[in-house]
């Protein structure tokens, strides 16, 4: 699946970032699911919706894949906890992907409530 691809999905919450780790885009199901909307995190760095304990392992896998080039988690299916705009923590399947466009990567990722 393409990032374009996942933009387009109505039915389930998306999140885009560009390849400086930026959000650049969530859909009106994002915002229902956890709170956030488009003014809150369009621009803000993608830890702003990742638990604080994750963060460096967040930093790390980021930097390596643009390093590299070479996808961990890319395309697979992941429980893992994203926090709502009231501070909540919330397990959520994510499935990433990501494009290049433009010689740049960009990144979207379905993040669908657990539960």
């Amino acid at each position: 699946m393409e990032v374009a691809e996942l933009r387009l999905r109505s039915d389930v919450p998306v999140i885009s970032a560009d390849h400086r780790g930026y959000i650049t885009w969530i859909n009106d199901r994002f915002s229902e699911a956890y709170g956030w909307t488009e003014a809150d995190l369009v621009g803000r760095p993608l830890p702003t919706i990742i638990p604080r304990r994750f963060h460096d392992a967040h930093h790390s896998g980021f930097s390596r894949f643009l390093t590299t080039e070479t996808p961990v988690i890319l395309g697979q299916s992941l429980e893992l906890v994203i926090v709502t705009k009231d501070g909540r923590e919330l397990l959520a399947e994510h499935l990433i992907v990501g494009s290049l466009a433009g010689g740049r990567w960009e990144f979207a990722a379905m993040i669908d409530p657990v539960g």
